[in-house]
């Protein structure tokens, strides 16, 4: 990963970068990366990524969004979250054109992410969400061939 300024740091005093909006933005560069930029103020900062880095940022950040988004964690200062369980909010599946089907989540955050599928990856995904969300054979066998439990028999005859 390699840092290149737009405008020099010198210029652009600490405290402005923190009293100022800050505002995000990605732009492609080239075949093999990308640049996040950071603007402060007026200022651009441009960070250099390979698309794996911007990956793991992305992972990152959406992760350590949804932890601090559910009030019920305590969290220290200082954790270190590189992946979580997100906890879904709402979904969405349809196709984003004939026989392109997608699947988009609405995250806790307020993040929305979609996902893209070929047919045959968006038939498994369905087979295996449906699969995970049913009772197992095993326990609804056990659920229905339980024997009601009876009391037990009073020692003393009455």
């Amino acid at each position: 990963m390699s840092l290149s300024e737009t405008a020099p740091a010198e210029t652009a005093p600490e405290s402005a970068a923190l009293t100022s909006d800050v505002r995000f933005s990605v732009v492609t560069a080239g075949p093999d990366g990308l640049e996040l930029v950071v603007a402060f103020g007026p200022r651009d900062y441009a960070v250099r990524l390979t698309p794996t880095e911007a990956g793991e940022l992305g992972l990152a950040l959406l992760a350590t969004a949804s932890v601090a988004a559910d009030a019920a964690q305590d969290v220290p200062a200082g954790t270190r979250v590189e992946n979580c369980f997100f906890p879904v909010l709402g979904w969405t599946a349809g196709e984003v054109a004939p026989g392109v089907p997608a699947l988009a989540f609405r995250l806790a955050e307020g993040a929305e992410i979609a996902f893209q599928f070929d047919r045959a990856a968006a038939r498994a995904c369905g087979r295996d969400l449906a699969r995970s969300g049913r009772v197992p054979w095993r326990d609804r066998l056990r659920r229905a061939f339980r024997r009601p439990v009876r009391p037990p028999a009073d020692p003393h005859g009455a």
